[in-house]
């Protein structure tokens, strides 16, 4: 079978479940969506491992490839959703709808646009064999755990919004951190106080020396009179003078 024709049965199957869903009973409704939730997780497995490669080789850069892989994410998301969601809770059967919307949408954009531009490029050879892997492949995915495997899905379409979720819960503690260090400015100022201090320090040292040499003037009094006093030479030439003068008077 041709790989585009394989899809194209899946898609079949898939909206017949939706089909039976809308009137199914509270008692069959949860086996339905078992069954809805690991056909389309096998579904989007094949096509993004398999079908998705190839056609991009085929047709080179496509828009319509990436724009499959954005849908195959919002669906992985609205399926999670549906699973989490009780069938009796009232927006059960909202998120179904939603859910139904996307997939359609995407449906129609594969059948009409990307599996004529898909088949016209590789040949019915190369779709032959290319449906032949997709079917083992999607049989083996069937049987593994689908909920683990769109649970992963989900976590590695969405890292930005994790990170940025992370970044948003870091920032209170980021605040509180910054809080409790003391800015740079009062920083800067209190080093620079003791600098002021020993300056201000200094020249009330210089002004004290001043002060001291200002009011000591006694000290330099007492030292005129003695270095006076240490000239004793003229007043004793004098002294002979007068000496000589009353011998003579004497005489």
């Amino acid at each position: 079978m041709k790989a585009t024709d394989l899809l194209k049965e899946h898609h079949q199957e898939v909206e017949e479940l939706f089909e039976r869903m809308s009137q199914a009973d509270s008692d069959e409704i949860g086996a339905l969506r078992d069954e809805l939730v690991a056909t389309l997780v096998s579904h989007t497995a094949i096509e993004e491992e398999l079908f998705y490669p190839a056609s991009r080789e085929a047709l080179g850069a496509s828009p319509l490839i990436l724009t499959s892989y954005e849908e195959h994410a919002l669906v992985d998301v609205m399926l999670q959703k549906l699973l989490s969601t009780e069938p009796g809770d009232e927006t059960f059967h909202a998120r179904l709808g939603v859910l139904k919307e996307l997939v359609q949408h995407h449906v129609e954009e594969e059948e009409k646009e990307l599996f004529p531009q898909v088949e016209s490029a590789m040949g019915a050879a190369r779709l032959e064999e290319l449906g032949s892997r997709l079917e083992a492949r999607f049989g083996q995915v069937r049987e593994s755990d689908v909920e683990a495997l769109l649970a992963r899905n989900v976590a590695k379409s969405m890292p930005a919004a994790t990170a940025g979720r992370r970044a948003r819960t870091a920032k209170p503690s980021a605040r509180k951190a910054a809080a409790k260090r003391p800015p740079a400015k009062r920083a800067s100022t209190q080093r620079a106080e003791p600098a002021r201090g020993a300056q201000k320090g200094r020249r009330t040292a210089a002004t004290g020396r001043k002060k001291t040499a200002a009011t000591a003037p006694a000290k330099t009094g007492r030292d005129a009179p003695a270095r006076k006093a240490s000239r004793p030479a003229k007043t004793s030439r004098t002294g002979r003078k007068g000496g000589r003068a009353s011998s003579a008077s004497a005489r």
